[in-house]
């Protein structure tokens, strides 16, 4: 099946099938928990359906068998993402059980994270070799990572899931940034000649845009921790088994902006004793804080995330 049609297929099955989880959600009282410490702004978000993302998966794993044929790359992109999607589905469930915003515990997440990822790092180390080449932008030279692959695979795999969790703060804004990044890897796989990378990066595209139309501000669903951990190791599947890890820094510059705003909030917190650099991590919410409306900042995130998308393509050309 050729990348144009998954991406209509993933995109129309997204669009018909959430409305009926949104009715579904909104019947079991799974609504947003909103942090109380957060711009006052989003207490408006409190109740909207969440969790959304527990399509992605299913989605994905249908459109994989309409593929027909089997890969590396087609077979731990379905098993990273429908692994990291429970994950994130049993943070959002204990956060809803227990009507709090806080669920699974970061080192019982981070345990399980890097449970998942090692597999795919040892599988790319015994068995695909030429996924251990990782390919610099802007150059023709090539890293060969050995038995390093292993921790850098997982490495990225948290990375990604964390910094893709981490923008998921605005309506539409991982959405809408996702969908540029596996835009970008739709081309530049087209591009390296990989037709599964492609196909599965048209995939990607379509689960976002179908979702995006309903998660558009003012958001009528929205995706947890079990749609952003899920993008994010699909994201990072893609990249690790074609070894363009690196563009994924490039693609992705959005994602690593807002998670070096959360990292150099909290080193300029210790180290002043309580200061803050941001009026509030993550960058969006600086943002928020500064009286920018919702909307504009998601707009401006995603031209940003247009000229990452341009620069991560021309780094690989």
């Amino acid at each position: 099946m050729s990348s144009v049609l998954a991406f209509i297929i993933s995109f129309i099955l997204i669009t018909a099938g959430t409305p009926f989880l949104i009715s579904r959600l909104k019947n079991k009282g799974l609504g947003q928990i909103v942090r109380k410490d957060g711009p006052a702004e989003h207490l408006k978000k409190e109740g909207v359906p969440t969790a959304g993302g527990l399509l992605f998966s299913l989605v994905l794993f249908l459109v994989a068998l309409l593929q027909g044929e089997t890969s590396p790359l087609l077979v731990w992109t379905v098993f990273a993402v429908i692994c990291f999607s429970l994950l994130g589905f049993s943070d959002d469930y204990i956060k809803l059980q227990g009507n709090r915003s806080l669920g699974l515990k970061a080192r019982h997440k981070i345990f399980l994270m890097v449970l998942f990822s090692s597999l795919a790092g040892f599988y790319i180390y015994l068995y695909l070799p030429e996924a251990t080449r990782l390919m610099v932008p802007f150059s023709s030279k090539e890293i060969h990572l050995d038995w390093l692959v292993v921790p850098f695979v997982i490495a990225v795999y948290l990375a990604t899931a964390n910094a893709v969790n981490l923008t998921d703060g605005l309506d539409g804004l991982a959405a809408g940034t996702c969908a540029l990044a596996f835009l970008g890897f739709a081309v530049t796989s087209s591009l390296l000649g990989n037709p599964t990378g492609t196909y599965l990066a048209a995939t990607g595209l379509g689960l976002c845009l179908g979702f995006l139309w309903f998660n558009c501000y003012p958001a009528d669903i929205i995706m947890g921790d079990t749609g952003s951990l899920a993008l994010g190791a699909f994201l990072a599947s893609i990249a690790v088994f074609q070894g363009l890890a690196l563009f994924l820094l490039l693609v992705g510059g959005v994602f690593v902006l807002v998670t070096l705003s959360v990292i150099i909030q909290v080193i300029y917190f210790r180290l002043t004793g309580g200061k803050r650099i941001l009026r509030m991590s993550p960058l969006h919410h600086h943002f928020e804080l500064s009286g920018w409306a919702e909307p504009r900042i998601v707009i401006r995130f995603w031209i940003a995330g247009v000229l990452f998308l341009c620069f991560g393509i021309w780094g690989i050309m």
